[in-house]
This record gives C-alpha cells, sequence and structure tokens, in this order.
C-alpha cells in the first residue's frame, strides 16, 4: 500500500503549504490566490496517485487470463442477495469454465464450510476448484453500528477503504457488485481498469427517502427528532441531495447495471440517468419456486396460521403484523375463539439489536393482550421452514418500499395466499390484486383481508392456484438466462480466446 503513504504525505505537504499561505494572506488578492494554491496542489496531488496507483495494481493483473472478481462483504449470510451471487457464479461458470471466479468476502470460515453452506441453504453446487475466496479483513467499515450518525456516507466512504484493500488483493478483469457498493466503483474502475457491472438489490438512497424527509414523515432512517425539527429536516435535506449527486457520480461507472424489479430499476435509472433496457435491465433474482411448488396446496385443510418470514430487521415493521393481529382478535373474536388464528414470525437475527427487537416484539404481543397467539420461530431450518409453508394460509408482508420481495414469492409458490404491503416490488412485480393476492397499508386494511381469507376459505380456492402459476417467472431458470444474456456481451468483449467456450 505504498502508494497511499505517498499520496497521504503529498496531500500533507500540500496542506501544509496552503496553511503557510493563509497565515500570509491578508488582502482579497492573497486570499484569491490562496484558493488557487488550494485547488491547484490538491488537484495536482490527487491526479499523481491516481496515476501512480494505476500503473502500480495494472502491472499486477495476470492479463493472459480473464478473471471476474465478485464483491460480496457478506457472502454467507444465507439471504437472497446470497442466492443472487452463487447462482450468478454458477452460471458463469457453467458458460465460462476458464474464466478464473474469485469472491471479494469479510467471512473467515473455512472455503469448504462456504461451499457446504451454499449447497445446505440453497442446494446450488459450484465447482469448488474455480471459485476462489480473498479475504477482507476491514469489513467494520461498512457496517451501519460504526457509523451511528451519517451512516449513508460512512458506509459508502468505508466501502471505498474496503475495495482498496480488495484490489490490493486482486485487480480482476471483471469487477461484479452484488451487494450495492456503488462507492467501490472508482476504486476499481479509476485506480484498477477494471470493467466494472453491478446487480442492485435495492438503491442506496431514493427518491422516497428523500420525499420522506420533505414530508416529515417518521420512519426506521428519519427519526422523530428530525422529523419535527424544520432546520434539522432542512439539513438533512441538503445532506441527502448532495448525496444522491454523488452517488450519481459513482454509479455512472458501471459499464452494465441489472436491477432486481421494476421499482429498483426505475429508481436506480432516475438517480444514475442510466436509460432501462440500454444500460440497466430489469432481472429478477432466483427464488426456489420448484421445492415450494412440491407442497401440496390442500387449501381446504390448512391451518388458519397468519405467516411471517423476514429478518427481524427495523425496517420490516414486525410490529404492525402483531397490531393487525390484535386488531383482528378484537374485531372478529371468532379467530381467538373458534378458529383460534395464530401468527408464527420466521425470521434470522443479525446482531445484538436485531436479538433485541425480537424481545421488544413479543412484549408488544404481551401488551395488546395477544401473546397467546404469536410464535417467534429463530433460525428455523429447510424442513421446518417447509412445514410450515404447508400449514399456513395467509402470508403477511409489512415492509414500506419492499424493493423486490422474496418472502413473497416463496409463500405463493407454497400455496399461502399473501397479503404484502401496498408499495414497491410487491405491488409493481409481484401480487396482481384480488387475482394472486391482496395489498395493504393498515392495520385495519391487513386484517380486513385476513378475515376474509379465514373464515370464507372456499372462496379463494382458485386465487391460491393462481398465486402459485404466477411465480415461474422467479424460478432459477428464468434468472440464469436473463443474467447471461445480458451479462454475456460485457463479459464477451473483455474474455481472452482462451477462456470463451463455444456456445
Amino acid at each position: 500500500m505504498e502508494p497511499l503513504y505517498i499520496f497521504l504525505s503529498i496531500l500533507t505537504i500540500s496542506i501544509g503549504l496552503v496553511a503557510a499561505i493563509i497565515a500570509l494572506s491578508m488582502t482579497i488578492a492573497a486570499i484569491f490566490s490562496t484558493i488557487l494554491f488550494l485547488f491547484v496542489p490538491l488537484s495536482i496531488a490527487l491526479l499523481l496517485s491516481i496515476i501512480i496507483l494505476r500503473i502500480k495494481f495494472s502491472s499486477k493483473r495476470d492479463n493472459s487470463v480473464t478473471s471476474i472478481g465478485f464483491f460480496h462483504p457478506y457472502c454467507t449470510a444465507g439471504g437472497g442477495g446470497e442466492r443472487v451471487l452463487w447462482q450468478a457464479i454458477k452460471t458463469t461458470q457453467e458458460h465460462y469454465p476458464d474464466i478464473k471466479i474469485f469472491v471479494y468476502t469479510g467471512d473467515t470460515i473455512p472455503d469448504s464450510q462456504i461451499f457446504d453452506k451454499v449447497k445446505n441453504t440453497f442446494d446450488i453446487e459450484l465447482n469448488r476448484n474455480n471459485c476462489k475466496f480473498k479475504r477482507l479483513l476491514r469489513r467494520k467499515w461498512v457496517e451501519a453500528s460504526t457509523f451511528p450518525r451519517f451512516t449513508l456516507i460512512g458506509q459508502s466512504l468505508g466501502s471505498m477503504v474496503l475495495a482498496y484493500e480488495a484490489l490490493t488483493l486482486l485487480n480482476p478483469t471483471i469487477f461484479i457488485d452484488t451487494m450495492g457498493y456503488a462507492f467501490s466503483y472508482p476504486i476499481f474502475s479509476i485506480l484498477a481498469g477494471s470493467t466494472v457491472a453491478c446487480y442492485v438489490h435495492y438503491p442506496t438512497i431514493s427518491s422516497d427517502m428523500i420525499s420522506r424527509v420533505q414530508s416529515n414523515s417518521e420512519s426506521f432512517n428519519n427519526s422523530s427528532t428530525i422529523s419535527r425539527s424544520k432546520i434539522l429536516t432542512l439539513a438533512k435535506l441538503i445532506y441527502y441531495n448532495i448525496f444522491a449527486k454523488i452517488y450519481w457520480i459513482v454509479g455512472s461507472m458501471s459499464k452494465l447495471v441489472l436491477a432486481n424489479g421494476t421499482w429498483t430499476g426505475n429508481h436506480i435509472a432516475n438517480i444514475w440517468k442510466k436509460e432501462i433496457g440500454k444500460d440497466l435491465f430489469v432481472v429478477y433474482p432466483p427464488v426456489d419456486v420448484e421445492s415450494r411448488k412440491e407442497l401440496p396446496l390442500d387449501w381446504m385443510n390448512r391451518k388458519n396460521v397468519i405467516l411471517s418470514i423476514s429478518q427481524f430487521r427495523p425496517e420490516k415493521n414486525q410490529a404492525l403484523q402483531i397490531q393487525t393481529l390484535a386488531h383482528l382478535l378484537s374485531k372478529y373474536p371468532v379467530h381467538k375463539n373458534q378458529l383460534n388464528t395464530k401468527l408464527i414470525l420466521v425470521g434470522s437475527t443479525r446482531d445484538q439489536g436485531d436479538r433485541d427487537r425480537v424481545e421488544q416484539l413479543k412484549q408488544l404481543a404481551h401488551d395488546l393482550g395477544v401473546a397467546n397467539h404469536v410464535d417467534f420461530q429463530i433460525g428455523v431450518s429447510a424442513s421446518e421452514l417447509n412445514n410450515l409453508f404447508s400449514e399456513a394460509s395467509v402470508g403477511i408482508h409489512t415492509m414500506t418500499a419492499e424493493h423486490f420481495g422474496i418472502g413473497v414469492v416463496e409463500m405463493m409458490a407454497a400455496g399461502v395466499i399473501p397479503v404484502a404491503h401496498n408499495s414497491a416490488g410487491p405491488k409493481e412485480d409481484i401480487v396482481k390484486p384480488d387475482i394472486t393476492g391482496f395489498l395493504a397499508t393498515t392495520k385495519e386494511e391487513y386484517a380486513e383481508y385476513i378475515h376474509e381469507i379465514l373464515a370464507y376459505r372456499e372462496k379463494y380456492t382458485d386465487m391460491q392456484k393462481k398465486a402459485r402459476e404466477s411465480v415461474d417467472r422467479f424460478s432459477d431458470e428464468n434468472f440464469n438466462s436473463n443474467y447471461l444474456k445480458h451479462m454475456k456481451p460485457l463479459i464477451d468483449s473483455c474474455v481472452t480466446p482462451i477462456n470463451k467456450k463455444d456456445q
């Protein structure tokens, strides 16, 4: 990392010169000169550092082979984003067997355990001889807990630090970000000379986020302290708008952008000034619909179970699910007595914050008097989840502006009728209201739809079947086909002849 030290030394000297000039400057002309001296030395220092680093990293790349580096610092998390990563790697391995595949990760477990987890979690078998891991030691720089204030810019700058570390480990021919760290793009595009591509699950900032601040709406990322203060709201709006401009600059460095759905695609097209169908394409994520479709529909014999599947994160808003249940039992006592309706919340916890959130939700259920009708199941196995899928009748989803909604798709494939939030992914790509499920916003709306489904079950046999039939577009096969369709031209433009498999 010697060039980095050179860069810092040059910056230090430049800043020292500027300080000396300011101390001697007493006239307007001198102040003007100071501004020039501030801009010119720093610009020259930055340019020289970029040139030095570009030469250094370019000389380290093995141009006799084509390599792809997937940037996914949390590759063992086991969620939908990780399924995208491994399915993309598997598809690449099958069509370009001679291309060298690398994954940048902060996970420290042995390679064999990572491959075993991929197989056990997603039933994806990779070519283990052609997928190597580059271990990142500075992953804390992209964790929200590292930046309790100014989290957006903190994590973004942190991702640049992490990306620089990744670059020191390997300079790939193609760099593919599959976690949404857009600020890593200039590191690999400018310093490494790599071709950059990305799969975006959700924009780091969106017009929706800015609108919520403008309207003084309280949310998980806009505290009541800010929403009640005009000065703080104005300051946050300025911060968000400046960040959005920088986000556009770094996003423009990706030659190919794949988005996981219509909502994400439209927001990215708007912010990054991309054109859908030209340099931005919607590619639905792979969902395990086949194994879910093997479960029996058996609608009339299913239990009066409302199933929730999601991590226990603040934005998932499981509190609304418990409030919905309380409203349902209060307005329609039949669910408390004859029907014995239950809410089962299935999910995983990432850290102590998530575990504390589970305890808070349990307390909420107790306070609302519905604890006997609520069951929390943390970290269930695949077989246990399938049992829940085969028993449940209704699936509830309450996240506002969910970028896609893999859990909703899985429910529909398993024969569980969804009542999802009326926004973003579920609204634009997944649920057709009154045909394959329902969309709601308030606890009253959720409760009415759930009551209708459970109390008049015989009316919804056809909806269950149509919901299952609608999910084939989210299959592994569809993802493989669409991912390769859009990624192939980019890979072919970079690939060396020996790496290309005849199609």
